[in-house]
Order: C-alpha cells, then sequence, then structure tokens
C-alpha cells in the first residue's frame, strides 16, 4: 500500500512538473465577454482538494468552494487537483442572488484526462463548449491533452446558492483553473408596437371630441 501510495505521488509530481507549465494563466477569453458578473469566484492555485478561498472574488462576500469528492485526488506540488485512482467528480459552489434572472458559468481549465462534456447547476444538466484544446498526445495509457471550457446556464432564476457538479470519466485529470460566474440578464422594456400607438391616438381624438361636444351642451 505504501509502494502505491508514493508511486502516486511521484506521478503526480512529475504530470505536474512536466505538463503545467502554463498553469493558473487562462489561454482564451471569459465566455461572457464585457459583461460584469454580479458574483464571482475563481481559483488559479488551489491550496487543498477542499478550498473554500478562491483566489479572486469580484463581489464583497462572496462565499465560494471546490471540493473533490470521490476521494481519490490529492493536491499537486503545483496546485492543481489531481485524480491518480479513479474519476474524480468534483462540486463547486457560489453564493447567488435575492431575485432577477441571471446567465450563470461554470469554467474550468485542465490537463491530463479529458474532463466529462456535462455538468449540472443545482441539478439542470448543460453541455460543455470547448475553447481550447492542445493535445498532449498518450499519457499513462490514454489521450491527455491541456483544455479550457466552460457550461452556460441562461436565464436562471435567482437562488441563494449556486450547485456545481462535473467530473471526468477516468483518472488522470488535473484541475488547473476554475470560475464561476453569474450575469445579470438586462431588463427589457417593451417598446409599443406601431396598432397600439395608432388606437392610443384614436382613442385620444375620441376623447377630445367627446370633450367638446360636453362643452358645447346648454348648462
Amino acid at each position: 500500500m505504501m509502494k502505491v501510495s508514493v508511486l502516486a505521488l511521484s506521478l503526480g509530481m512529475a504530470f505536474s512538473g512536466s505538463a503545467f507549465a502554463t498553469q493558473a494563466v487562462w489561454n482564451t477569453a471569459n465566455p461572457w465577454g464585457s459583461e460584469t458578473p454580479v458574483s464571482y469566484a475563481e481559483w488559479n492555485i488551489f491550496n487543498s482538494t477542499n478550498d473554500t478561498t478562491p483566489d479572486v472574488a469580484v463581489t464583497a462576500g462572496t462565499s465560494a468552494s471546490v471540493t473533490e469528492t470521490s476521494g481519490g485526488s490529492f493536491l499537486t506540488g503545483g496546485g492543481n487537483i489531481y485524480s491518480f485512482a479513479g474519476p474524480a467528480a468534483l462540486t463547486a459552489t457560489l453564493s447567488g442572488q435575492n431575485s432577477g434572472l441571471f446567465d450563470v458559468y461554470l469554467r474550468i481549465a485542465t490537463v491530463g484526462t479529458l474532463s466529462s462534456s456535462t455538468a449540472t447547476l443545482n441539478g439542470v444538466s448543460a453541455a460543455s463548449v470547448l475553447q481550447f484544446n492542445e493535445d498532449q498526445g498518450v499519457v499513462m495509457g490514454g489521450a491527455t491533452a491541456e483544455q479550457e471550457l466552460y457550461w452556460k446556464w441562461s436565464n436562471v432564476s435567482a437562488a441563494a446558492l449556486y450547485t456545481f457538479n462535473f467530473t471526468s470519466p477516468a483518472a488522470h485529470m488535473s484541475l488547473d483553473q476554475v470560475a464561476l460566474a453569474a450575469v445579470a440578464v438586462p431588463t427589457v422594456t417593451p417598446v409599443p408596437e406601431p396598432e397600439a400607438y395608432s388606437l392610443m391616438a384614436l382613442g385620444l381624438g375620441l376623447m377630445a371630441f367627446v370633450s367638446r361636444r360636453a362643452a358645447k351642451q346648454p348648462a
């Protein structure tokens, strides 16, 4: 058992040292563009497999976490969460809002085994959008790559807590970065159709006509 643990640690350290030269740096633009999230948290270097201290929290008082729940992962020397013993299972949380509609994003960067393409937000599934993929060939018996991808849930009703779940289909996925964002959906004021303006003008005209008639009636 001791030999297996030492081997896992050695492989993880070697993998992190060679593959994570660009860790903690996003290679692509954020998927929400110029919009400013009302809730946001970002991890570039993890300090544990249950990290509740994001490196960036845009909103004062925002609480967030990233937790590996399979029990088969450990922290690498480069600050990544690495799943050696089996598939990774991760849960991330972000504090939310009391009202409104939001576009909610989960963004991750990984190295090694490719991430599963499906993630959930409060139990609702979404498919990933791949932003960056650099093939690294065959490592530890499987095809690997450095990836950046995100999931988006549109027009989500406000919630006190957003809970994200995502996984890897096999061992040897190393989680490099995570970003969680909730962007307010603009409130659109309906613009009356031309027909509505016509009816309004007709109504005003009738009111004026009736007023004039009433004014002409003898007392």
